[in-house]
C-alpha cells in the first residue's frame, strides 16, 4: 500500500495543483476524471507502438527516442485531447487547453509509474526509491509536456489558423520529453560517475527550462481567464 501510495500521489498532486490554477471558469469534475482516464487508457497503444518501433535504436539513441518514445508518448495524448476534448463545449477558453492536456498526461503517468515502482520492487526491492526518484523527474516531466502542449491548444482553439498552432504544441512537448530522456539514457551503463552526473544533470536542467516556461504558460492563460470572465 505504501507503494501504491507513493506511485499514484504525485501525479494526482500535480493535477490538484493545475486544477486549483484554473481560477476563473472551473472545468466539470466529471469531465476532468474522464480526460485522466483517457490518460490512463493512452498507455495501451504507447506499449505497443513503442514495441513495433523497437527496431529503430538502429539509427542512434536520439532518433530512437525521439521517434519510439517522445512521439508516441506525446502523440498519443494528443490523440485523446484533440478527439475527445478539443471539440467539447466545456473547452470554453485557452486556459481549458492546459488542464484537460495536463489530467490525460497525469493519468498516462499514473499508470506508468505504477509499473516502474512496482516492477523495480519485484526485481531488485528498489520500488520505493525509484518511486521517490520518479517524484522529482518523470512525473513532473509529463505534467510540463501536458502544459506546454496545452497551452498552444489552448491557443489554437480560439485561433483561425488553428493547426500551426496545434503542431508547434505537439512539437515542443515532443522535444522536451525527448532531450529530457536522451540525456537520461545516455548515461546509462557508463563507469564514469562524472559523466553519469553531468548528463543527469543536462536532463534535470531541460526540465527545470521546462517548469519555469509552463508556470509562465499557465500565467498567460490565466490572464485570458481573467479578461473573459470579469
Amino acid at each position: 500500500m505504501i507503494l501504491l501510495l507513493f506511485a499514484i500521489a504525485p501525479p494526482l498532486l500535480i493535477a490538484y495543483y493545475v486544477y486549483r490554477k484554473d481560477k476563473y471558469d472551473k472545468e466539470p469534475k466529471k469531465l476532468l476524471i474522464k480526460s485522466f482516464l483517457f490518460g490512463c487508457l493512452s498507455i495501451i497503444p504507447a506499449v505497443i507502438l513503442e514495441l513495433l518501433a523497437d527496431g529503430l535504436s538502429v539509427f542512434g539513441l536520439f532518433i530512437s527516442v525521439l521517434i519510439g518514445v517522445a512521439l508516441i508518448e506525446e502523440g498519443v495524448k494528443y490523440f485523446f485531447l484533440k478527439k475527445y476534448l478539443y471539440t467539447r463545449e466545456e473547452f470554453n477558453e485557452p486556459m481549458d487547453g492546459i488542464v484537460y492536456a495536463v489530467m490525460i498526461s497525469l493519468g498516462f503517468a499514473t499508470v506508468e509509474n505504477i509499473f516502474y515502482v512496482f516492477g523495480s520492487e519485484s526485481e531488485d526491492g528498489q520500488g520505493l526509491f525509484v518511486a521517490i526518484m520518479r517524484m522529482f523527474t518523470a512525473i513532473p516531466l509529463h505534467a510540463v509536456c501536458g502544459i506546454i502542449l496545452g497551452y498552444f491548444v489552448g491557443l489554437a482553439k480560439f485561433s483561425e489558423n488553428s493547426k500551426p498552432l496545434l503542431y508547434k504544441g505537439l512539437f515542443l512537448a515532443i522535444l522536451v520529453h525527448a532531450l529530457y530522456d536522451y540525456f537520461l539514457f545516455l548515461g546509462e551503463g557508463r563507469d564514469d560517475v562524472s559523466l553519469i552526473l553531468f548528463l543527469f544533470s543536462l536532463s534535470m536542467t531541460t526540465l527545470a527550462i521546462a517548469i519555469y516556461y509552463s508556470k509562465k504558460a499557465i500565467k498567460l492563460h490565466q490572464e485570458d481567464s481573467k479578461n473573459r470572465n470579469t
